[in-house]
């Protein structure tokens, strides 16, 4: 079984959903194997799958969707102001 690199507990292989970024673009995928930490949730794809996704993504073979998600803001600086929608 694989060790997870961020914290070193173990993973367990799943199979799921997870979101990928590549070129600066966000891309659910869907119906993917994966090893995933029990501990602190790190996702590791295999060179295999992650070879074949960039493949895709290269020959642009995915659909795409509107998706609302949710957007948080964070904190910046030091000053503790979290910015609204008006100020980000």
């Amino acid at each position: 079984m694989m060790k997870c690199s961020a914290c070193g507990h173990e993973m367990t292989r799943k199979t799921g959903e997870i979101d990928l970024r590549i070129g600066g673009r966000l891309y659910l995928v869907r119906n993917i194997p994966f090893e995933e930490c029990d501990f602190c949730g790190e996702r590791v794809l295999s060179p295999e799958v992650s070879q074949a996704l960039y493949e895709k993504v290269e020959k642009k073979e995915y659909e795409e969707m509107a998706i609302n998600i949710p957007v948080l803001y964070g904190t910046y600086g030091t000053d503790g102001i979290l910015p609204t929608h008006d100020n980000a």
